[in-house]
């Protein structure tokens, strides 16, 4: 499938993050789908929500530099699902330390959590690693705000909306980190989602 924004562009494709582009708002990034990178169905139970809120997560554990985001997909698949009974992956869409953006859980089943604040509505990005402790890159930085503008567009997410974990579950988490956070605390992923969604019409 191929999602497109006319100046900031958004594709979703099989396959991987494309080259470098100088503009950081004017770029496609590649999608790797459920299939290409080999999601499994489950038959555990799943809520369907619809979607009204974008929340940024971080992994929250260091993740090596030169570990196979397949290969952590698929462990994170196992352990949601025999570890933690839940149906799928908590999030709804991966982005690993190179910027890729993979799919995850099916964006029409609610996500999950180990804190107490609800889920249902909100469409889960996760960043691997931890960004107490590392900083994110620009290439990352360009895929969640391309991805969370598209989100945006999509179910008409107000900007408002688009927060990070720690804002429903205060004093439980520090997700996504100190370093992503700081994007959503002064503004700089919101403007960066406006600009793109400006630059689409």
């Amino acid at each position: 499938m191929r999602l497109v924004f006319a100046a900031a562009t958004l594709a979703v494709l099989s396959g991987c993050f494309s080259a470098d582009v100088a503009e950081p708002l004017n770029y496609e990034a590649d999608v790797v789908t459920r299939s290409a990178w080999g999601w499994t169905d489950s038959e555990i139970a799943a809520s369907r929500h619809t979607i009204s809120r974008i929340t940024i997560h971080h992994g929250g554990i260091e993740y090596a530099d030169d570990r196979d985001p397949v290969e952590y997909l698929r462990a994170l698949q196992t352990w949601s699902r025999e570890d933690k009974g839940w149906p799928d992956i908590p999030y709804h869409f991966v982005i690993d330390l190179d910027g890729n953006i993979y799919e995850a859980r099916p964006l029409d089943i609610a996500g999950d959590t180990n804190t107490t604040y609800d889920p249902s509505g909100h469409a889960l990005i996760v960043v691997t690693g931890n960004y107490d402790k590392r900083e994110l890159s620009a290439k990352q930085l360009q895929s969640v705000s391309a991805l969370a503008a598209f989100l945006a567009d999509e179910y008409s997410v107000a900007l408002q909306d688009i927060k990070g974990h720690r804002d429903y579950a205060p004093g439980e988490t520090s997700c996504p980190g100190a370093d992503i956070y700081r994007y959503l605390e002064d503004g700089t992923l919101h403007r960066r989602v406006e600009t793109i969604l400006d630059l689409s019409n």
